[in-house]
Order: structure tokens, then sequence, then C-alpha cells
């Protein structure tokens, strides 16, 4: 089949060659591309009206081929370029007509701000709750509302609950890391004596000391020099406050108020 249909072909061109001969004395060569993919032929046509078909060598015939590679590949390249020139015109746009994310920094900075919301609570204003799950400590002012602050709370297997009283407060407290806490970090053991209230102390500028009846519980609520740990379990039990919000609270807290943590 293949070959006939370049049989008719042959005829084809033999007849268009003979009829421009007819019109011209002159030798003429016509190149044409076989329409079943194959070399380029030449037609040529001499005064004595004979035909001969010659094809292109091998050698023309890959250099015809590496050409067309080549300007196809150029073509896709060219294509390519225009596209993500177009992606990044369009990410450009969308970047311009949407609002900057918050970062999650800020997120949780806002979460854990001191603000006051609404807090349904049977217990008298005054009263301090803490809310582990939510790293909230709550203070409440009556009407089904409180003042909110974000804390951290005891890590794994330091979490602790229940009622007690705030029996002491003092500001720029001296920090006297338990023994307990000395066998576990035997680097603390230098302050056995206590470490003098400051910047670098880890109660921060003020504590409120809790007890269950006449018994220290040796937890605390205080301020922190990791304020980067709010919003987190991070402590050995105690719940720590940025020192702004503990100076806040302590200006609100007397002898004798009831503590829940939950």
């Amino acid at each position: 089949m293949k070959r006939f249909v370049q049989t008719v072909f042959m005829g084809l061109l033999l007849v268009l060659a003979s009829t421009f001969n007819a019109q011209s004395k002159s030798s003429t060569i016509l190149s044409v591309e076989s329409p079943l993919g194959g070399p380029i032929l030449g037609i040529e046509s001499s005064q004595d009206g004979s035909f001969q078909v010659a094809h292109h060598s091998p050698e023309e015939w890959r250099e015809f081929l590496r050409k067309r590679r080549a300007k196809r590949k150029r073509l896709r390249r060219l294509r390519s370029q225009r596209s993500v020139a177009k992606r990044k015109k369009r990410s450009r746009r969308v970047a311009l007509a949407k609002p900057a994310k918050q970062s999650s920094v800020k997120k949780r900075s806002t979460l854990y701000d001191r603000q006051q919301v609404t807090f349904r609570s049977n217990e008298k204003p005054g009263t301090v709750i803490v809310e582990t799950s939510t790293k909230h400590l709550y203070y409440v002012l009556g009407d089904n509302r409180a003042v909110r602050y974000g804390v951290a709370v005891g890590k794994q297997g330091f979490a602790w609950s229940g009622t007690s009283t705030v029996k002491r407060k003092v500001e720029w407290p001296a920090w006297y890391p338990p023994k307990s806490m000395i066998k576990r970090k035997p680097h603390l053991k230098k302050w056995k004596n206590g470490q003098p209230g400051g910047p670098d102390n880890p109660l921060g500028a003020a504590a409120l000391y809790l007890f269950q009846g006449n018994k220290d519980t040796l937890y605390r609520i205080h301020g922190t020099n990791a304020p980067s740990s709010i919003g987190t379990a991070a402590s050995s039990g105690c719940i720590r406050m940025r020192n702004e919000d503990i100076q806040h609270l302590y200006s609100k807290v007397n002898n004798g108020t009831k503590v829940i943590v939950r």
C-alpha cells in the first residue's frame, strides 16, 4: 500500500513537471517532502523531456531532522518561559490583592493577652480560676465577667488540680528550688539557700503562695523570665504569668483569696 501511494504521488509530480517543461525549455528542479515521512525528493526535468528522481543523501536528511528538532525544542522552551512569567505575574497580583497573614507568634500573643471576657461561674467575685486545658487564668468579676490572662501550666507528670488559698504575697521574691528539683537538676544546688529576686529569677516580678489549710502546697502563681512559655505546658507545676500580668493580678488579689485549678 505504501509503495502504491508513492507511485501515485510520483506520477502526479511527473505530470506537473511535464506541464512546466512545456512552458520553459530550461531545466528545473522541484523539491518536495514525501507525504509518508520519507526523504526529500528532487524531480528534475530536462529539455529532452526525460525525468529522474533524486534522493537526498542520508547525511542531508539527518541534518534536516536535527534542525527541525532544534526548532521544536526552541518553541517548547519559549512557551515554558512565557508560562512561568504568566504564573509569576498572577502570583504577584494575588499577593497584592490579599492581606498579609498574621504569623503564628502573633496569633498566640493575641490569644493569651490580658482582656476582659464573658465567663460564667458560680464563684464569688475575686476568685481565681485556672483552666489548665486552655492555658488561661480567670479573675472573676461577677455578672458573668472575668479578666482573662494567658498562663503556662505544669508539663506532663507535674500537672495538678485542686482548691487552695493565697496565704502569702511577695514582690520580686527569692526562689528556693525544692529538693526534688535539685535532685533532677544538680546545677541548681547553688541556689539551695535561695536565689535573690530579680530579672533572672524564675519567679519573676511577684508570686502568690498557695496553701491548703496551713500546709504549703509548694505551688505558686508567679511571673516568669521566660515569657515565650506562656500558652504551653512547661512548668514543674506552678502557674506562670507574664511579669506585667502577675503585677496586675497581684494588685487585685488579697490573702485568703480562693484559687481553683482544674
